[in-house]
């Protein structure tokens, strides 16, 4: 390398003076030699490096490239990844690692979602098979359907991965999802026998579960149908009524489960019969006179009902020892023969006795007034505020009962009376 002359601040330079006519020193023509050697090796490595360094660094910004691409075309799948593996700089550059890598992980992923594909085109086969089964109308017809879908469904179970044991356990499965519900079907359609022979035919299949809740199933499905047909025969040898059908049905058999459908029945028919007399009561307490009132009894089923009957002809009178008291107690739970003493002793009057008598009918239908509780609990509270005695809390009661079997009309009613204590 050349000398760096150093100077030292202060001292007094002085460059040497040459003639031009003088001959070159040897050593300065050396040194200059010596300096223009050295500027030309620089000259030359300069050349050499500056190219390389470019190069390098575009290689890199194209692998950097790449390897991005790679990433994009990851989540397309394998097919994506192989196109822009197009790109890359060669086998061993970092891109190539990725692809590898990414490729793997692809083709994983992509197994895997065809693996889960065929497992739901199986599972929904599977469900098919069993509902087409299940509509089968003989134990024979379900059994030949199933030999004929079955061998088919193993096949692509088997080719699927699934071994050849558990795709006849599947097979099974098919079989025992197929038979309930041809069993459930039969007994929906009252088929007692088909059930039957389903369940006999296929039982090996159920656990010891299903087979109790199925015999319990198809065993009280039978007793229910005898049930009916002994409560149907039963209307036309009675005169109709729920006691006379039930006492003659259950005369017809010995069969505690079949009793205990006609229990049922029974009492089922006799909410109807009450629902039915609470209507007639309704409509015989709502007539707008004796007259109409007497006109409406002669339609209804009632007629023959000895209190109704002098209700009726005494509709309109009023009660010669009424009590407010009285009537609102037994409309709320009042028997029978509670409504009719105190219809005798004067304390409700006909149109009243009418009306208890429809609460009660409702009551045994097993419908309760429920409207008609909020609503005197309200008077109650309304009256409270007003400072009204029980008597007149009693009276208003009453008042809105008897107005009307309907809510809306009841508060109507309410209203009117409101604007005669709020003056």
């Amino acid at each position: 390398m050349p000398t760096i002359p150093i100077y030292t601040r202060g001292e007094h330079y002085t460059a040497p003076r040459v003639s031009k006519n003088a001959p070159a020193p040897v050593r300065l023509k050396e040194s200059y030699q010596n300096t223009l050697q050295s500027a030309g090796e620089l000259g030359q490595t300069a050349v050499r490096l500056l190219p390389a360094k470019q190069e390098e660094k575009m290689e890199n910004s194209g692998e950097i490239k790449t390897r991005q691409a790679l990433l994009a075309a990851a989540s397309n799948g394998v097919q994506a990844l192989d196109k822009a593996a197009g790109q890359l700089q060669g086998a061993n550059s970092p891109s190539a690692a990725d692809w590898v890598m990414l490729r793997a992980s692809a083709l994983f992923g992509e197994n895997r979602a065809k693996c889960r594909q065929i497992d739901e085109t199986l599972a929904q086969e599977k469900n098919i098979v069993a509902e087409v089964a299940s509509s089968a109308l003989s134990a024979n017809a379900l059994d030949s359907y199933l030999n004929e879908q079955l061998p088919g469904y193993e096949s692509r179970l088997i080719a699927a991965g699934i071994s050849a044991k558990n795709a006849k356990q599947e097979s099974g499965q098919v079989r025992r999802l197929a038979a309930q519900g041809c069993i459930k079907k039969a007994v929906s359609a009252q088929n007692y026998q088909m059930a039957q022979a389903v369940y006999q035919k296929f039982s090996g299949y159920f656990s010891l579960a299903e087979k109790e809740n199925l015999t319990g199933l198809i065993g009280a499905a039978q007793a229910g149908g005898k049930a009916q047909t002994y409560w149907d025969k039963s209307l036309a040898e009675t005169d109709g009524s729920a006691e006379a059908r039930l006492k003659w049905a259950q005369a017809q058999t010995a069969d505690k489960a079949v009793l205990e459908n006609l229990s049922a029945l029974g009492a089922q028919a006799k909410r109807e019969e009450f629902s039915k007399q609470a209507q007639e009561y309704t409509r015989l307490a709502s007539a707008l006179s004796a007259e109409d009132a007497r006109q409406r009894l002669a339609l209804s089923s009632l007629s023959s009902v000895g209190a109704a009957v002098r209700a009726v002809y005494q509709f309109g009178a009023p009660a010669p020892h009424a009590s407010a008291d009285t009537f609102n107690r037994l409309y709320f739970g009042g028997t029978e023969k509670d409504n009719q003493r105190a219809f005798e002793k004067g304390e409700v009057s006909a149109q009243e006795f009418l009306v208890l008598s429809a609460a009660r009918s409702f009551r045994q239908a097993g419908a309760q007034d429920k409207t008609g509780a909020f609503l005197c609990s309200g008077i109650d509270a309304w009256a409270q505020k007003k400072g009204l005695s029980s008597a007149i809390q009693n009276e208003i009661k009453r008042a809105v009962l008897c107005s009307s079997a309907d809510p809306q009309e009841r508060l109507n009613a309410l209203k009117q009376i409101k604007t005669y204590l709020d003056l």
